[in-house]
């Protein structure tokens, strides 16, 4: 379940998993499988292909021998996706499961127990499906809840502290593979909107391979300030290199949102690490906006799919810290 969860996460396809319990298994998925070799090339392979049954299979098995030799994280994962699933919007509820004699009870539903072996572990398997049908969305039997806000989730949208501000912004351990910092998160308050920052460096990048991700947040004490700040950076278009930009197709992020990209050329006075096309995000999310910076994407560095799904963690973030309160 928890690798189905980071599989979706890598997709972008929504679940009925709470954000903050899916964002919490999907960092602790990826810190324990990145603390292995074998784990960091598990997870290098979902990541290249997170709809690959043999990939998926190969997170599993390193999870779950990380799962059985450390008990404290069994009962993480545990915790949150158990939370998940008895707080999801039109489901079965599946806390407190007992066995009474021949019969199996999960919250509102009851089973009987078969009398053979073999049709309890057909019984288990089915309610394994059961299972991950609730996360990935599949089963709606129970309403308990109102529907919730865009992509499934309901949205908050509220002032944050400077010290909220530092927190949202992305470390190592909230971004996949392997980078370095160049700008540790931190946060500001002298203007409206509290200002942070973070940058990274891929691992390992070189003169002719420094790729970089740059994120900068401007938390804004309402919506409406966040907006016109929003329709500002859209407008200036401004970018590292100083380049004209070009609309670019991406999928929309949080309220409102837009990619553009600009190629940095070749010539005498260009700095050759960072010759290629290069990404700008910019995002709403509530009262935040968001711009991050990502690039060179060429052969040897980066790829679109990848800053595609660093703009989702970062907004991600945006709202999780949001919603907190």
């Amino acid at each position: 379940m928890a690798v189905g969860v980071l599989a979706a996460a890598l997709t972008g396809t929504a679940t009925n998993v709470g954000q903050e319990a899916g964002a919490a298994v999907v960092r602790a998925v990826r810190e324990r499988l990145g603390a292995t070799s074998r784990g960091q090339a598990a997870l290098a392979g979902l990541e290249a292909a997170p709809g690959d049954a043999e990939a998926r299979r190969e997170a599993e098995a390193v999870l779950r021998e990380e799962t059985q030799a450390d008990p404290e994280l069994r009962s993480t994962l545990a915790a949150h996706l158990n939370t998940s699933v008895s707080r999801t919007t039109g489901s079965v509820v599946i806390n407190g499961g007992k066995i009474r004699g021949s019969q199996i009870s999960l919250g509102p539903v009851t089973v009987n127990k078969p009398n053979t072996t073999g049709g309890l572990l057909s019984l288990t398997a089915a309610l394994l499906i059961v299972v991950a049908l609730i996360v990935y969305g599949g089963v709606r039997l129970v309403v308990d809840d109102p529907p919730s806000g865009g992509d499934g989730q309901t949205v908050t949208a509220r002032a944050l502290s400077v010290a909220q501000t530092e927190r949202m912004m992305p470390g190592l351990t909230d971004l996949p593979g392997m980078w370095a910092s160049s700008i540790p998160p931190g946060a500001g308050g002298e203007g409206k909107c509290h200002e942070g920052r973070a940058e990274h460096k891929a691992a390992g990048g070189s003169g002719n391979n420094d790729l970089k991700v740059r994120f900068v947040a401007y938390a804004c004490p309402d919506t409406t300030l966040a907006a016109e700040g929003y329709a500002e950076i859209v407008k200036a278009r401004q970018n590292p290199g100083g380049m004209k930009e070009h609309p670019f197709p991406a999928r929309k992020f949080g309220d409102e949102s837009t990619t553009t990209s600009y190629q940095v050329a070749d010539e005498y006075f260009a700095d050759p690490s960072q010759v290629g096309r290069h990404l700008m995000s910019r995002a709403r999310v509530g009262t935040v906006v968001i711009e991050m910076h990502y690039g060179p994407v060429r052969d040897e560095a980066g790829s679109e799919s990848q800053a595609e799904q660093l703009m989702r963690i970062m907004c991600d973030r945006a709202q999780d810290a949001q919603a907190q309160g």
